[in-house]
């Protein structure tokens, strides 16, 4: 009896902590969330501090002689870190400034730190190839103590961008091995009191998949005197950690507190708020994450970043389709609760005359009722010929029933194929603007810009040039092999089964339809004239005959279905 007592006594107090480490937790939560929604709302205050601060060093830039060649390169660089995590192409210009200083006077270390800032916008903005190049020229001069630390903490950065955007396992591997060789030879060269060297030694580790270690000298690093710009990043790291280890809660915390500082120090080169919103709409807060990514879009536009626009754009329409069907919902709820409420409403206002009218009449019921008798007759004669008007009625409606089925059938028949490829289409088009003259007519022009932004018009093109594909590949049957039979055996174009044009063949599938513009193609399939070109020349130079005759051996080579 005492062990079980006792072991009763355990559980109501287990039972006990785990309601109150929930409601902590929870309420812990909201703070946060209410915390950054409200520095959200704020961040114009902090981007306006920002712009002083930027302004106070340009103002001296202006004053400064142009003679005074070290004192503007040191301006300029300023400008550079002002903008770095602000806004890239201001921070781009500035950097290209600084390297046009340093070449004028000449000094190769100052030449080398504009290369090397230079490499990491261009990191930051996804431009890696770019940032390689700048990095390019300190080969020979590696083992530079002045500046190693940077340039192999850039490229150990620049290879794991690309490790993590690379779909290929050959180069993601090969990236991967760049980008660790990279970040130990950075760590071997900063000094071990120095925010980097911890940071890069606990990053290592966590690359490693030593997670728990990694985490506990993150968390240590937290407890430094560094930059609030240091631990937003350690923030950031750890959230993604407690992340790969399935603590979502604590990840959503780290994340939070990364977020905060970043709108702060007013840093738009930012991922934490596109993780965190990412979470969110996995845990069903549609509202915060909503917030957040509607906030991380306009810093990846303001910014420049494009991975970063691409990454907010693969989560926002999420977010925005999942928000409109739930006030679909909501607003379906409330119509029919609406009827539903009217009915019973008509109805006891119908009961209620009826019952009055009835008590009125009650007295002459009785000779009503006699006079009704002997109309009775007289009325069911009525009612007979009523009815066999009906069975006619019903004769001559199952007549017409049956026409209108051959009807359908032969629409069906012959109409049917024709019709289903545009249908849908229409269908789409003609709801899409019902519904935005109705929320246009309401002024309710926030739902009007949401509907707007949820219409797929990237998805509707593709389903355009999926049929495009079907009907020329009907057209030309062995259009594939004919292309391939010009080509080097290496270049060949293999398809597998079900698998649509690619890029290339459908640039010269237009063609082969009489459509030889650039600016036309472009146009159609849309991309860029530059990339049409790129990619004609690159057909052109991989084909087994002159460049110049491909574009004509390719129409004489492919033919038509008879």
């Amino acid at each position: 009896m005492l062990i079980e007592s006792y072991s009763l006594k355990n559980i109501k107090f287990l039972i006990l902590v785990y309601f109150l480490s929930t409601t902590i937790g929870i309420s812990q939560e909201k703070n946060i969330f209410k915390n950054l929604n409200q520095i959200i709302e704020n961040s114009s205050k902090y981007d306006q501090k920002k712009r002083f601060e930027i302004d106070s060093v340009r103002n001296i830039l202006k004053k400064t002689k142009k003679s005074d060649l070290l004192v503007r390169y040191d301006l300029n660089e300023q400008m550079y870190y002002q903008f770095k995590f602000f806004k890239r192409d201001s921070a781009f210009y500035y950097g290209i400034q600084s390297k046009n200083l340093a070449l004028k006077i000449k000094d190769t270390s100052l030449i080398a730190k504009a290369n090397m800032n230079l490499a990491d916008i261009c990191v930051s903005s996804g431009m890696y190839k770019e940032a390689l190049d700048f990095l390019e020229p300190l080969k020979r001069d590696e083992s530079n103590g002045n500046y190693g630390t940077l340039y192999y903490g850039v490229l150990g950065r620049c290879y794991g961008d690309m490790a993590e955007y690379s779909n290929i396992p050959y180069f993601q591997k090969e990236y991967i091995d760049l980008a660790r060789k990279y970040r130990e030879k950075a760590l071997s060269l900063t000094k071990e009191s120095d925010f980097f060297h911890f940071f890069l030694k606990a990053f290592n580790k966590s690359k490693d998949k030593r997670l728990k270690e990694a985490i506990v000298e993150f968390n240590l690093l937290l407890k430094g005197d560094y930059k609030a710009h240091d631990k937003a990043l350690v923030h950031y790291v750890l959230g993604d950690l407690y992340q790969q280890s399935g603590n979502k809660d604590k990840a959503i915390i780290h994340f939070a507190d990364a977020v905060m500082s970043d709108i702060k120090t007013s840093t738009k080169e930012s991922l934490a708020i596109i993780k965190l919103s990412e979470l969110l709409f996995k845990k069903g807060d549609l509202k915060n994450a909503s917030i957040l990514i509607q906030k991380a879009n306009e810093d990846a536009f303001f910014y420049g970043a494009q991975q970063r626009k691409i990454q907010v754009g693969a989560i926002l329409p999420l977010i925005e389709q999942e928000i409109l069907q739930i006030v679909e919902k909501e607003k379906q709820r409330i119509y029919w609760q609406y009827i539903i409420v009217s009915s019973f409403l008509v109805l006891a206002i119908c009961f209620a005359v009826i019952i009055y009218f009835q008590y009125r009449k009650l007295n002459k019921a009785k000779k009503i009722i006699a006079d009704a008798h002997q109309n009775l007759k007289s009325i069911n004669k009525q009612l007979r010929n009523v009815n066999e008007k009906i069975k006619s009625r019903n004769v001559e409606i199952k007549q017409v029933n049956k026409q209108l089925l051959e009807a359908n059938k032969i629409k069906e028949e012959y109409l049917g194929l024709f019709f289903t490829q545009y249908d849908a289409v229409f269908e789409k088009f003609n709801f899409f603007m019902v519904t935005i003259k109705k929320y246009i007519d309401e002024e309710n022009y926030e739902k009007a810009k949401r509907t707007i932004s949820s219409y797929d018009l990237k998805r509707e093109k593709e389903k355009l040039l999926e049929n495009f594909d079907t009907a020329f590949i009907n057209l030309f049957p062995n259009f594939i092999n004919e292309f391939n039979s010009l080509m080097k055996e290496e270049y060949k174009i293999k398809l597998d089964k079900g698998q649509f044009l690619t890029k290339e063949l459908r640039i010269y599938a237009l063609i082969r339809l009489g459509i030889t513009h650039n600016e036309i193609i472009a146009q159609i399939l849309g991309y860029s004239i530059n990339s049409i070109y790129a990619y004609k020349t690159k057909i052109r130079n991989n084909s087994i005959i002159n460049k110049d005759d491909f574009d004509q051996k390719l129409l004489k080579n492919t033919t038509l279905k008879l």
